[in-house]
Order: structure tokens, then sequence, then C-alpha cells
């Protein structure tokens, strides 16, 4: 069976947790056949995955990237992130879990050992196109890369009293590992939706706060919702969108950062997460029984 993730570049957090937690949780289950993939974190039920391969789906959710997958007997649906994902593939909404990276709690032990009083984790492509670090730094806020190694990204949000962040698996692992969180809304519009989705799952009512872009390229991009075509132009011109107000954009930016680290942050009540983590752990052993075994009968 072969993982099947979003392989970014810069890697990504939220996509690279794949590579960190499942050969941990599922020791000597992945090959490289592309017969049957394995589809756990990130929004990648796409309609383009190989119709003659059989899909595993064990938490993964859909982000409006593509149309919907249709689901027929190639798909073998384990759970999904949401509710929403639930609905936009035609599945029972039962098994709409949550998101896979709450398995992280059987892998983590608590820290108790806080580091930083409030921690910022952008989105990944905010690091590129805005100038969060020197934010942070202006604002008094500890900063989080969420295109560093998985470990520091981890370790980095365990040593944090409270984590803002744009970054969904920033909200994911902070609500598993139980630290407080406030959901900044991404500035590129694409990303929105599918923060609903998990929260769904864990009943969590989401009121996102709105972030500052810290400088002229992230203001348009937000203007004109960053994807596709339009992103690749902008980037493009960035150097020269950049300079544009730069120290109105980054000074509003660092005041919008010290806004939200007085907001009241969120956390999922104990008895959601420990429901979802229960759930996703029986569907867990299924899983292993089910082909663990399976694949050394070929």
């Amino acid at each position: 069976m072969k993982m099947y993730y979003f392989k970014g570049s810069p890697p990504n957090f939220g996509d690279e947790l794949n590579h960190w937690l499942w050969p941990r949780l599922l020791p000597d289950f992945f090959d490289d056949r592309e017969d049957r993939i394995f589809l756990g974190i990130g929004s990648i039920l796409f309609d383009f995955h190989s119709p003659a391969a059989q899909k595993i789906v064990f938490g993964a959710g859909y982000g409006g990237y593509t149309p919907p997958p249709k689901i027929d007997h190639s798909w073998d649906i384990y759970f999904v992130r949401g509710p929403m994902t639930a609905r936009a593939i035609g599945v029972d909404e039962t098994l709409g879990v949550g998101d896979a990276a709450i398995l992280l709690r059987s892998c983590i032990k608590a820290q108790s050992q806080k580091l930083f009083k409030v921690s910022f984790m952008p989105h990944w492509e905010s690091v590129f196109d805005g100038e969060w670090e020197a934010v942070c730094a202006a604002a008094g806020l500890h900063f989080i890369n969420p295109c560093a190694p998985v470990e520091a990204v981890l370790d980095d949000i365990q040593a944090s009293e409270m984590l803002i962040t744009e970054a969904m698996h920033g909200a994911i692992v902070a609500d598993a590992l139980r630290v407080p969180w406030v959901p900044a809304s991404p500035i590129q519009a694409q990303h929105h939706q599918k923060w609903f989705d998990w929260a769904g799952a864990l009943q969590l009512e989401l009121h996102p706060l709105t972030l500052a872009p810290s400088n002229g390229l992230e203001a348009v991009m937000s203007l004109l919702r960053g994807a596709g075509k339009n992103a690749a132009r902008l980037r493009r011109r960035g150097q020269i969108l950049k300079s544009v107000a730069a120290p109105y954009f980054f000074d509003s930016a660092a005041a919008s950062l010290r806004r939200l680290a007085t907001a009241n942050p969120n956390l999922s009540r104990d008895a959601a997460i420990e429901r979802a983590h229960s759930r996703m752990l029986e569907q867990l052993d299924i899983l292993n029984c089910t082909y663990g075994r399976a694949r050394y009968a070929h």
C-alpha cells in the first residue's frame, strides 16, 4: 500500500505529518505499490485518483480544489475529516469523525513546560508571501515556521501557552494536544472552508478572527482570492507589491497579532476529542487487521 499525501515545495507541516505519524502507528504497513493507496491527512480526496487503484480513506478531507470524487467500489472509507466532507462525497455523515492528526495523542506525551506565552503559526504560503517572522518579533510573539521539521513544530506548539494560527493543522494539533488556540482566518480565501469541516466533527463553533496582511502582495492576494493563475501572476510581481506602503502594512499586521493575542482561545471539549480519538483507534485496529495482514499474502 502506498501512502499518498501532498508534497509541497517547501514541505508543509500539515502534509508532512503523514510521513511522521503513520509509520509510528502502522509500522511495516506501507510500500510503493500503486494499486492500493492510503489517504490519511490532508485535503486529498480528489477526482483524479486512479480508478483502478483501491483508495483507503483514513481521515482525509475534501477541500474543494477539484470536483468531488465519485465514490464507487474502489473506495474503502474508514472515516473522513468532518461532516462537510461526508456530504460533499455522498457518504454517511457519521463517517465525519475528525482529522486523522488527532491520532498524535497516541504518539506524544503531554509536555508541561511552557516557554512561550503566545506563538503564531502562519499558513505555509504566508511564510513566503508575507513578513510574518519579523512581524511576530515586533509584536512580541514567538514565530512557528510551518515549513520547519515536524518535530520542531510539535515541540514549539507544546511549549506555547496559546497558539494563534493561520494554518489549519496548527489548530488541529494544538487542540489534540490540549494547547488553547485562536483561529486566524487565512489571508487566501480558498483555504477557509476546510476549517469548518474539521471543527464540525468536534462540535466546535468556529469564529475565525481577521489577520491584517503584512505587505502589499498579501493585501492584493486577499482581494483577488489569490488562487490559481492570479496567484502565480501576483507572485511574479511580488517584490514590487511588497514594497508598496511597506511600513503601513507591517505595523497593521503587528497590531492585528497583538489584538489576537488578547482573544479568548478555543479548545474542544475533552469528551469530544476523546470520543474522536477512541473511534479512530478502533478503526486503526480494523485497518491493520484488514490490510496489515493481507499485504503479506501477495
